[in-house]
């Protein structure tokens, strides 16, 4: 599984992973995740951003941008209410 790590606004090191996951028409495929760096766990945090494949999930993980990253974790935590 390819994983990329980047640190947030607030200093703390995270994950990015691709998930399985059920994605349009029911089909198998992935969506982008977080989990913090030092191992918490049940810490995972899914994005609204999927794939519908886990190659081309890892193809976006290796070419996204630690902007991005940022800010796609941001998104995330808010829909859970985190902040």
């Amino acid at each position: 599984m390819e994983t990329r790590r980047f640190t947030d606004a607030e200093g703390r090191e995270w994950e990015a992973f691709a998930a399985d996951a059920i994605v349009a028409h029911g089909r198998v495929g992935a969506v982008l995740a977080f989990r913090p760096a030092d191992g918490e766990p049940g810490e995972e945090l899914r994005s609204t951003i999927t794939f519908n494949s886990m190659a081309a999930a890892e193809f976006a993980l290796r070419t996204m941008g630690d902007k991005e990253l940022r800010r796609r974790l941001s998104l995330a935590r808010m829909a859970v209410g985190g902040v």
